[in-house]
């Protein structure tokens, strides 16, 4: 199979089980919050928030697990293959293991100061704690499990147990609610499905790497972790620019504003569901590529891959934008749309930014350029955590919301100068000539019809219209935009399809 066919097929594979994701969430996540309340609501997002706080101690090695399976897998090394699958699940169970047990020791304190959860939620929030150490070590094997098969470049079952694992929450919980249970229930519904995910995702691994038993190649756990160790900080600045948000506007606001802000930027997130599909399937192309084909190579395939990264991505970004506050009065409801939007709109520029940063991010995981990612996520954190005191009590969520935009484009445009120079010689002029310029002028109009169309949106009709309106739009000033290689490689996609 062809390249760029495989790094086709990973991406379909990758976004047909996030597609599944975004739509579960989107017809599931209006009925929880009318059951539980949006302060309650608050209190069971912490199992999330404390998850992501655990995934700090996989010390980067989901990363390391990508380039060193597919390297070992190009060149043929099965038993170097099978090290580095040994070497990855060492550090994910062991890292986020001894995490989990402090979490559950510390599960009390922590919800009466750190997350300052109010006196009538505090048992709750101890159940929901703990149940997110539990799940947080089944959640790791099944991210061991996903970045492995990444290697491989098998996607279908990392997708597929992402679906499952969609489907299952949201469902569990709508049958808690039906039941009449509260939030005790959904923190042990939270572990169980945690746990049934990681069973077949690693029952799966173990048969594909049954393909695997020759004897040639050789790696190290020294030369693994330390790979992984470099993507470590920018991991750790990552939860801090990413999570540390959440605790401020619990601590500054409430409960009640936590599920204000942590609702839209939690499905906002799954904006970066396509770069970030990309980016993965464009890491072990790139690693193979960096290791047989010479620079100019590399970069065309860099260019290419990031020029269909924005394309894809552009019409998303801009009709968030323009109708946020239609989109969410007509899916949450007019008074949380109007408490929500103003933070919300912010979050979807910021999110523009990080769109950005997934096209330098596959090439440091590629070509071990772990320095400039953690350089970048170390500075997106620290002005971060410099803004949000200042910015949040004065104007709330939309403080929040802005503290993270001003962080997030400055570390993204570092990243680019950074990764492209060093990594690749690529300057800025080439890289917006021909990554770019085929994506401004139909993303411009695209923003301005729907902004113009924005009154006409407050019903779902109307909302749809508008969206296919300004979306065709782009589609007619795009295609002759792209290089005709661009054409003729969708065009052969869309008939195989």
């Amino acid at each position: 199979m062809s390249r760029s066919r495989r790094f086709a097929g990973n991406v379909g594979w990758s976004l047909a089980g996030q597609g599944g994701t975004i739509a579960v969430n989107f017809i599931a996540i209006p009925y929880l919050l009318r059951g539980f309340g949006a302060e309650a609501y608050g209190v069971y997002l912490l199992v999330y928030v404390a998850g992501n706080y655990l995934g700090l101690f996989q010390f980067g090695a989901g990363l390391a697990t990508i380039k060193y399976v597919a390297e070992a897998k190009a060149a043929g090394e099965d038993r170097a293959l099978r090290q580095a699958v040994s070497h990855s699940a060492a550090i994910h169970f062991f890292g986020v293991g001894a995490a989990a047990s402090a979490l559950c020791l510390a599960a009390g304190p922590l919800s009466r100061s750190f997350f300052d959860v109010p006196p009538y939620y505090q048992e709750r929030a101890v159940w929901l704690l703990r149940a997110a150490a539990v799940g947080g070590l089944f959640s790791a094997g099944s991210q061991w499990v996903a970045a492995t098969f990444q290697g491989l470049q098998r996607f279908a079952w990392p997708s597929a147990l992402a679906l499952l694992q969609s489907l299952l929450t949201p469902l569990g919980l709508a049958a808690i609610l039906l039941l009449g249970r509260g939030l005790g229930a959904a923190a042990v519904w939270y572990a169980s499905v945690q746990a049934v995910v990681f069973a077949l995702g690693a029952t799966a691994l173990l048969g594909a790497l049954g393909e695997h038993r020759g004897a040639t190649g050789r790696l190290s756990f020294r030369a693994f972790a330390r790979y992984g160790l470099s993507f470590w900080p920018a991991a750790l600045s990552g939860v801090a620019a990413g999570q540390i948000d959440k605790t401020f506007v619990a601590g500054l606001l409430g409960m009640a504003d936590l599920t204000y802000y942590a609702v839209p930027s939690g499905i906002l997130s799954r904006l970066q569901t396509l770069p970030s599909t990309i980016s993965h399937a464009l890491m072990p192309v790139l690693s193979e590529s960096g290791r047989v084909d010479g620079r100019e190579a590399l970069t065309a395939v860099y260019l290419r891959a990031t020029r269909g990264m924005l394309a894809l991505c552009a019409p998303a970004v801009g009709l968030l934008f323009a109708l946020m506050p239609q989109l969410l009065a007509l899916w949450l409801g007019p008074a949380f749309g109007a408490r929500a939007a103003p933070a919300a709109r912010l979050l979807v520029a910021a999110q523009a930014f990080a769109l950005i940063f997934h096209a330098p991010n596959a090439l440091a995981g590629g070509l071990g350029g772990g320095r400039y990612a953690s350089a970048a996520a170390w500075g997106q954190a620290l002005l971060s955590l410099a803004l949000w005191p200042v910015l949040i009590p004065r104007w709330g969520i939309a403080g929040a919301a802005a503290g993270s935009l001003a962080a997030q484009a400055s570390a993204a445009l570092f990243y680019l100068d950074a990764a492209h120079r060093r990594l690749l010689g690529l300057s800025w002029g080439r890289f917006l000539r021909e990554a770019a310029a085929p994506v401004v002028l139909p993303a411009a109009a695209l923003l301005a019809l729907a902004w113009a169309g924005r009154g006409l949106a407050w019903t779902w009709p109307g909302f749809i219209g508008v969206g296919a309106g300004a979306g065709a739009a782009y589609a007619v000033l795009l295609w002759p935009s792209l290089p005709r290689e661009d054409r003729r490689t969708a065009v052969r996609l869309i008939k195989r399809a």
